[in-house]
């Protein structure tokens, strides 16, 4: 495994899981959807796992 993330990475997965949106994850981090996704890649990678499963209307915490 690579546990290569960060704090930021972290912040990023839990304001998605807290707002189940990664628009409303995204302003509240003041960041753009697409760094925030990229965030969430880089921490699923390191971890090996999906964490969330999305579609293109919604976004919820995978059964991991």
């Amino acid at each position: 495994m690579n546990f290569k993330f960060d704090l930021p990475d972290l912040q990023a997965f839990n304001a998605v899981a807290k707002f189940s949106s990664f628009r409303a994850a995204a302003q509240s981090l003041h960041l753009s959807q697409p760094a925030l996704s990229r965030r969430i890649d880089k921490l699923e990678d390191a971890l090996g796992v999906k964490l969330l499963e999305r579609t293109t209307r919604s976004v919820r915490l995978s059964n991991v």
